[in-house]
């Protein structure tokens, strides 16, 4: 227990560092990394390689520059001022009351003061000049804006209020014991929150950078000097880059960003892969093919971004769902192929368009692969993903450009070359089964070629088997065809699932001749052995031959665990008080799992079955394979089968219908009416 614990542990710790590797290696393929340059001094040699701008580069201003520019901003705003409460007629009319008070002399020229004074007022009188060329006065039903020169404020006010006091006879003493600062009331009030907050808004509106550099167009070139504006170019690579001024700040903050996005995208592979395909995910091999496609692609764009002369459409993406799809099927096959567009993606600078059509594409590519043994199909369904490319690409294009002319032509060419490239994944499917052990159709079809050598064995050595052999693997192609399974598997898995009958072929009734060896042994047990051992011979056949081991596995599950009927019969007949290990007349098992496996074990049943009957008539075929079936399932032989009740219900019906064929069921008259 121990033991087995510790290895359950290794792998899981195996596995998980394999993950995290991934998803490591994948965020340091990011932009966050590729686009950092190191900012050399102003007035230096640039010692680095052509530089050009991966994407479009927005110059920014100096700090000093921005300074300056936000100061002369910020002065060249209008003060704003507030009007107070009280009407001009009555703050005039107050003024010159408390004049009068404080002066006498002023008396006797009230009216005098006042005609002087009312212009002043209907123009406003500030609380204080601010430093600001112009004013903004707020009224409740509005705001005017002046010139500085032309509103007086309190100081300014009270000069000319001297004047006109000295005009009419008034003494300098007596002007300044009255203290005009204290008798002078504003009719604007600076508005200090206003004037701030219009500051801000002009800043906030100002533009910060000086000129854009567009994408591919050189930064700087090898031995040039850095001067004042190619050092901001530099900068502001780096600032729209995510990492700073200095190149490095925010790296890491910008790093740990696409970690997290890569962890999720990551994580809900492996979450899939466990609810879905566990068979996947406890297998460090099976999750080493998958892992390695988001890997692999990731390198391959990140090679292409830094290559300025090569486009990332030129990646054929869709070799992914095609080659996944030969071994898992279509669900994991696009699963994967959304992942792996999605890490694209975060290394792409192509936008959303690349990540629509990428995606788009391999629906297609699900959708119409369903074979890959046959050159002219797989031709045929590379014609259909470029023309998926091409339609698509042209749509995003009118809708982006709005015309054709600004549509960027030499783009069909890359997707041209990607869909030459999809060729590569012919190759590349018996590369991977050869690498993980993997079973494609391009091998099946060579295993059911009659030519193998076990199978010419088997027709030389045990030709009635051979017989039963392809009348199992017509009748489970079918069945297995109505449901929608892998019939080319099944098929091939038919012709090898009885080779272990060669070791003994004579006890074999399709060999025998007419002829019962089994009579001379006159031992039930020793019969029953020969009958069952035709499982583990076959076992060690198959795996001397190399077969795969999706092979083996039909050879070990064709019986599940099974009584071999007849001579278990024969023993409690002969010998019915003797008591036995009824596990020798049963098979070794295991019972099969997956749906090939046991449409394969019934179609076995079936087609041994049917041969015992005599001129057989339709109902007589309908209820041999009732029979059958109820016998399996009563018998638990189902239990673990994926096989759902309303798939063998459709399996059961074609078995109906091909038995009818093979039997050559005759006709069934009505009977006579009397």
């Amino acid at each position: 227990m121990e033991e087995s614990t510790k290895k359950f542990n290794i792998k899981d710790a195996l596995k998980l560092l394999f993950v995290l590797g991934v998803i490591f290696a994948l965020s340091f393929l990011f932009p966050a990394k590729r686009n950092f340059v190191q900012v050399q001094k102003q007035g230096e040699i640039w010692k680095g390689s052509d530089l050009y701008a991966p994407f479009d580069v927005p110059v920014r201003k100096s700090d000093d520059q921005i300074k300056e520019e936000k100061a002369k901003l910020s002065k060249s705003i209008p003060a704003v001022y507030s009007k107070s409460n009280a009407s001009d007629g009555v703050m005039l009319e107050s003024l010159i009351s408390d004049l009068a008070n404080a002066i006498p002399e002023v008396a006797a020229y009230k009216d005098f003061l006042a005609g002087k004074l009312a212009p002043n007022f209907q123009k406003g009188i500030l609380s204080k000049k601010e430093l600001s060329p112009k004013f903004e006065l707020l009224f409740d039903t509005g705001s005017k804006t002046v010139e500085a020169q032309e509103v007086y404020d309190i100081e300014g006010f009270g000069v000319l209020l001297k004047e006109e006091l000295s005009k009419i006879g008034v003494s300098e003493s007596t002007i300044a014991s009255a203290s005009l600062s204290n008798i002078i009331k504003p009719t604007f009030n600076y508005n200090d929150s206003e004037h701030k907050k219009r500051i801000q808004s002009a800043i906030s509106k100002w533009p910060l950078n000086d000129g854009i550099v567009k994408k591919d167009e050189k930064i700087i070139s090898k031995g040039e000097l850095i001067d004042e504006y190619t050092h901001r170019k530099l900068i502001s690579l780096n600032e729209k880059s995510g990492k700073g001024s200095k190149g490095i700040d925010n790296y890491w903050v910008v790093f740990a960003g696409y970690l997290l996005l890569t962890c999720l995208i990551i994580g809900v592979l492996m979450f899939y892969l466990a609810r879905y395909f566990p068979e996947i995910d406890d297998n460090l091999g099976s999750l080493v093919f998958i892992l390695m496609w988001p890997l692999l692609f990731g390198v391959l764009v990140y090679a292409i971004e830094e290559n300025s002369s090569l486009s990332t459409y030129l990646i054929p993406f869709c070799i992914t769902p095609i080659v996944i799809k030969n071994f898992y099927g279509e669900r994991l096959a696009l699963f994967v192929h959304v992942v792996v567009v999605l890490i694209a993606s975060f290394l792409s600078s192509l936008g959303y368009e690349f990540t629509f059509l990428q995606i788009f594409a391999g629906i297609v590519t699900v959708l119409i692969f369903s074979d890959t043994r046959y050159w002219n199909k797989f031709f045929v369904a590379i014609v259909i993903i470029l023309a998926a490319y091409v339609l698509g690409y042209l749509g995003l294009s009118l809708i982006k450009e709005g015309s054709f002319t600004n549509i960027k032509w030499n783009t069909f060419m890359w997707l041209v070359l990607n869909a030459v490239l999809l060729l590569l994944a012919y190759p590349f499917i018996p590369l991977i089964e050869k690498l993980f052990g993997f079973t494609s159709s391009v091998s099946l079809r060579e295993l059911s070629d009659m030519n193998r050598p076990l199978l010419k064995e088997l027709s030389i050595k045990a030709p009635g088997t051979l017989q039963h052999s392809l009348q199992v693997a017509n009748l489970a192609e079918a069945a297995t065809e109505k449901i929608g399974g892998n019939s080319l598997l099944v098929k091939t898995a038919a012709l090898y699932h009885d080779i272990g009958k060669m070791k003994q072929p004579q006890y074999f009734i399709e060999n025998s001749g007419g002829k019962n060896l089994h009579a001379e042994l006159n031992n039930n047990f020793e019969s029953a052995r020969i009958i069952i051992d035709h499982i583990a011979e076959g076992e060690k056949m198959a795996k001397k031959a190399k077969l795969p081991k999706v092979i083996i596995d039909f050879i070990s599950t064709h019986h599940g665990t099974t009584r071999v009927e007849y001579f278990f019969r024969n023993q409690k007949n002969a010998e019915p008080d003797r008591e036995f290990d009824e596990s020798l007349f049963r098979y070794p098992g295991p019972n099969p799992k997956t749906k090939e496996q046991t449409i394969l074990m019934i179609a076995d049943s079936l087609e041994a079955a049917s041969k015992s009957l005599k001129s057989p008539t339709g109902k007589d075929i309908d209820e041999l394979v009732h029979k059958i079936v109820d016998y399996k399932v009563s018998e638990g032989q189902l239990d673990d089968s994926e096989l759902s009740f309303s798939e063998l219900e459709q399996c059961v019906s074609v078995f109906k219908s091909l038995l009818r064929s093979i039997n050559h069921v005759r006709i069934e008259y009505p009977d006579e009416v009397k």
